[in-house]
Order: C-alpha cells, then structure tokens, then sequence
C-alpha cells in the first residue's frame, strides 16, 4: 500500500478544510483530501449560492464585517471574482452572493499559494489510534488505497467522519434538519427578483389551495441574488427525514430530483412568467444543513448564541441568528441583539476524547440549536482557520493561548 507522511491531515474541502490547510500550511507540512473531484464542499457542492455569516445581523443598508483576517480576505476575493456585493433584506440578514465556479477558484488560488498537496475523489476509510491520539488513515483515492500518517488532523468533512470512523463519542439526533436541493431554471420573465419571489409565493400557493399540487410545492424559494439574464436558481426543501440510516441520502436524492421536475413542469405549463422556461440543472449534491458533530472540551449552547455570550478563549465570531428548517412551511429563526455578536471558543474546536483530534465548519462541539447557526459559511470560514493554528500548535509543542492570542490578534476586529 502506497505511504504519505504529513504533519496535518486535513479531511474535506469544503469552506471550512480550505481554510484550515491554508492557516496550517504556513507552519507544517499538510495534505487535504476531498470526497468530489473539486474544492467548496456545500459551497460549491450544493450551490448554496450565498455566504452568509460574514456579517453583522444589523437592520442597516451597510454590511459590516463580524470578522477580518481570513475570513475577510476570503469573502473579498470571492465578490471580486463573481462580480457581486453583499446584499441584504428587511429582517437585517447580510449575505454575499457568489458564482459557484468564482467559489471553486478561489479555493484553489489559495491552497495553491501555500503548495498544499490535494487528494481529490478521496474516501477515507479508517482511522487508526492508540491510546488518545489517533496517527494513521486509510484513504481510497481513484480506486487506490493510500496510507497516511499524521501528526494532527482536522475534521472538515461536514459528517464527523474521523470521530464515526475512530469510534469517539459524538453529539447526534435521531433526525436532522432538512435538505434542501438547489436548482436552475432559464427563460423566466425579465421582473425583479423581489416580484419573482412573490410571484413564486403566489402561484405555489395557489396550486397547493386549488389541489393542483401538495403542500411540499410552497417549500420552494428563490436563492437570493441569483435572478440575472432570465435566470435564477431555486431551493426546494426535501420532504423527507434527514437521517444516517442505510440508504437515507440515496432516496432523499430521488425524491428531491422528482420533485424539482414537478415544480418545473408546472410553473412551466401554469404560470405566464414561467411559460419558455427550461430547467436547466440541478446541484450534483443535496444541501445538508447539519448532521453528527464532533464532541469537544466545551459544547456551544443555544443560550451562548442567544445571549451573545464572549469568551476568553474565542476563535471566531458569529453573527447570524438561529436559522432551523423542518417540516413546517417557513424558516424558524431565533434572533440576538442587533448589531451583536457571539463567539466560540477553542474548546469547541478541540476533541474531547483525542489529543491531536480538532474540529471546525459543520462539525464543531455544539448542540443542535447553535450549531443551527454556526454551521453557516462565514463562520466554518473563520472556524476552520481557527482549527489549522490549534493544529499547528499540536504539532509544534507550543501553548493553545499563543494560538488563541494570535488568532485574536490578527482575525478580529472587536
């Protein structure tokens, strides 16, 4: 079996590992390895279509970073690159629209600046440890086993596959949010976004009230910032339960392809607006919100996000409320302070029951409400840089608090 030695192993390429390897790479030698055959996880996956997270939950015109650094820089890049500004709503939400190959080359650009190897169409398959610190995983990468040592590694996989794999205590439910499948339709009546989203409201609505289609037609939204040249990107939540059962992801995929083909074919042949449209893609991956997580020396509460709780140990900022999707018909979102913020600190980056085990993005020490709003881009952005500095100092023998001070430091503006 073919041999890789490395200081940081990194597990996925989402927001979250780029981050993470390119903080890390600074300092040690690191490898990245990705499940798809390209870098932005979800971002890019899911075609999310908007990074949300970067700024303050505030009820001005002006959007304001909760964080620098990093995340900063990132986010920057990626709007000069797609062409686009942070736009925001009536509720005070800030997001920054972004094209998804913008998002795929800048994650690239910025490994790429540092020289970390990638391994992609990457499955790992095991982890070994002894005792509490874990130091070799099997990879498959293009059909070929690859065995890895390392002296850290960083779960970036959005699933905690290392702590599954490892057989470490996790934070789980029995069920998860909802997925979502994001989808593009071209040849829409010229209108403004706004009007298209009432339109879209109104006439689901309709069909749902006159037996025309079930009520799963209303959980259809348009992706906002995404409507230019008679096309726009939709997200239509899967009517289905989010679970890690054998076979789960497979019939929440079908279902959701099923669907999407509904809803195109009768805005098609029932809504004037929509009367030349064509579908004209779907997103190679379901959007999954969250899932298991890993357990860690501090588990972030849904008290800590809601009272805007500050910590001496803090490593990223978050600004965006708790934002849960279920079954119900709309969003449930929970609310802090305007123009505040919360943090989380290192703990919920650093594996409980693994010494050289750290966490960030999707799967980082917090229970199911905070993670609700931890789990969004802008925050993985900052977590995950986070995580490849704790990695850093790992391996380097130094002190967690030089880390944290410097992350604070060089990260944060407040």
């Amino acid at each position: 079996m073919k041999q890789l030695t490395t200081d940081i192993l990194v597990i996925g390429g989402g927001s979250a590992g780029v981050a993470a390897a390119y903080s890390a790479a600074g300092l040690h030698d690191v490898i990245l390895i990705e499940k798809l055959t390209y870098l932005g996880g979800k971002a890019t996956g899911a075609e999310v279509g908007t990074v949300c997270g970067l700024y303050f939950y505030s009820k001005s015109d002006r959007s304001e970073y909760v964080a620098g650094g990093f995340s900063k820089l990132f986010a920057e890049t990626l709007a000069h690159k797609s062409m686009t500004n942070a736009l925001s709503n009536s509720l005070g939400l800030h997001y920054l629209p972004y094209s998804i190959e913008a998002y795929k080359t800048v994650c690239s650009e910025f490994l790429d600046r540092k020289n970390i190897r990638v391994l992609f169409n990457a499955q790992l398959n095991s982890v070994e440890k002894t005792d509490s610190i874990l130091n070799t995983a099997t990879v498959k990468v293009n059909g070929e086993d690859i065995r890895i040592n390392y002296k850290a590694i960083i779960d970036c996989s959005g699933d905690n596959n290392v702590s599954d794999l490892a057989n470490l205590p996790q934070i789980t439910s029995k069920t998860y949010q909802t997925a979502s499948q994001v989808f593009t339709v071209c040849g829409i009546k010229e209108m403004s976004e706004t009007n298209l989203t009432f339109l879209l409201m109104k006439e689901l609505r309709a069909a749902v009230l006159s037996g025309k289609a079930d009520k799963d037609f209303e959980k259809v939204y348009v992706v906002q910032g995404s409507f230019i040249n008679s096309c726009a990107s939709f997200k239509l939540n899967v009517p289905m339960e989010v679970t890690y059962l054998p076979g789960n992801r497979e019939a929440l995929s079908s279902l959701a392809k099923q669907r999407v083909h509904d809803v195109a074919e009768y805005l098609r042949n029932n809504v004037p607006a929509f009367e030349n449209s064509e579908l004209t893609s779907m997103a190679p991956e379901l959007g999954l919100r969250v899932g298991k997580r890993g357990l860690g020396k501090y588990v972030l509460t849904e008290s800590d996000v809601l009272s805007c709780k500050k910590f001496d140990s803090a490593i990223a900022n978050g600004a965006w409320p708790i934002e849960e999707w279920g079954n119900e018909l709309r969003v449930n979102m929970r609310y802090f302070k305007e123009n505040d913020y919360y943090q989380i600190p290192a703990e919920c980056l650093q594996s409980e029951h693994s010494l050289n085990l750290f966490f960030a993005g999707r799967v980082i020490s917090a229970d199911d409400s905070a993670i609700a709003s931890a789990r969004v881009m802008g925050t993985c952005l900052q977590t995950g840089y986070a995580a490849g500095q704790l990695a850093s100092a790992y391996c380097s023998g130094t002190d967690y608090s030089q880390a944290i001070r410097y992350i604070e430091q060089t990260q944060f503006f407040v």
